[in-house]
């Protein structure tokens, strides 16, 4: 996993938090990007080793991706929030700076 910008930001907003008392929230929220990130290589490489696959197949193979990404974020930040009771602001705000981390990364592997 190459991802430089989200790392750091990450790291950031985890220790933003922790100044405030929140840093395991935050850390939280890290991790759910993180698992995110971690299932969208997954499925890229899926996707790279099926190269000779149909459209079809590779559309299929790109929705179950997102379908997935979006069940594991939505289930894992309500565990955190109702479950574990994080403080809502850094484990949404750890998980937002997570993704732009990610989409920075991708902008800047291309």
């Amino acid at each position: 996993m190459n991802s430089l910008f989200q790392s750091l930001l990450l790291l950031v907003a985890i220790l933003a938090f922790l100044s405030q008392g929140f840093g395991l929230d935050a850390l939280y929220g890290a991790m759910v990007s993180a698992a995110n990130t971690c299932v969208y290589e997954y499925f890229m490489r899926a996707q790279k080793s099926a190269f000779d696959a149909s459209a079809h197949k590779s559309i299929g193979m790109a929705l179950k991706s997102s379908a997935i990404r979006v069940l594991l974020v939505t289930v894992l930040t309500l565990i955190g929030l109702g479950l574990f009771r994080l403080e809502p602001s850094a484990l949404v705000a750890s998980l937002v700076v997570g993704q732009v981390g990610f989409i920075l990364d991708r902008i800047r592997q291309k």
